[in-house]
């Protein structure tokens, strides 16, 4: 085996810089996550349906407009 020298002006990661690091990383994999399971609820046919005669009605005049205004009056009529 072959024994590496470590370069003379390398620098170590800190504690600090670790767990930064984890910290970046689970946040990045958390959010990948909620798009996931965000995209399999939005494209199921009967929540599209529902989007696209809100659409249709003038409700709302996007996408995101639907999905905030409903999940408000959710939280707000629980």
């Amino acid at each position: 085996m072959n024994k590496q020298v470590p370069e003379p002006n390398a620098e170590l990661l800190s504690v600090d810089d670790i767990h930064q690091d984890v910290m970046t990383l689970t946040t990045a994999l958390e959010q990948r996550h909620a798009e996931r399971k965000s995209y399999q609820i939005l494209s199921r046919p009967d929540i599209r349906n529902l989007r696209d005669r809100i659409l249709a009605r003038g409700i709302c005049t996007t996408e995101e407009e639907a999905i905030e205004r409903a999940l408000t009056i959710l939280i707000t009529q629980s």
